[in-house]
């Protein structure tokens, strides 16, 4: 299929491409908000949750392999380990404060809450405090290959 030329001039491409950025990043976090909330009001099993799910995961895998790719990593976040600890403390909380608090309004028990938090908190942070670990070390080397890349054309 022939592709056709655009009939945008760049500040409408611009504005256009802005549009679409926002309204992808609403529709991943608000498949996000439906999942945690369709948990909360007591849709545990599979169909309720995985087309959501599986939609979230997809579009998370290839936001974060095209920024890998393309040599991109956050406009303001560096990947670094301290910035890694921070972002996977701070999902872990919440990611283990939600279990926590569902855990209490479902069993009524402080202790299998707290116990619920910390194990939810640990987990969640140790795993995303090793794939943001491998993703910044992909990204790092691809980086570099890429600059390399350039500086080789820009000497030819």
């Amino acid at each position: 299929m022939k592709k056709c030329k655009s009939r945008l001039d760049e500040m409408q491409e611009q504005k256009l491409l802005k549009v679409e950025h926002n309204a992808c990043w609403i529709g991943f976090f608000g498949l996000f908000v439906v999942i945690y909330g369709q948990l909360a009001i007591g849709n545990r099993g599979i169909q309720a949750i995985g087309g959501e799910s599986l939609i979230l995961l997809l579009m998370g895998i290839y936001i974060m392999v095209g920024c890998v790719r393309n040599g991109i990593w956050d406009r303001n976040l560096k990947p670094n380990f301290k910035t890694n600890l921070v972002v996977s403390l701070v999902a872990g909380l919440g990611f283990g404060g939600f279990w926590g608090v569902l855990s209490y309004v479902r069993y009524h028990a402080l202790a299998g809450s707290a116990a619920t938090f910390v194990f939810c908190f640990v987990f969640a942070s140790v795993v995303i405090l090793l794939l943001l670990t491998g993703l910044s070390a992909i990204y790092r080397r691809r980086k570099h290959r890429m600059d390399a890349q350039a500086d080789k054309e820009e000497q030819m």
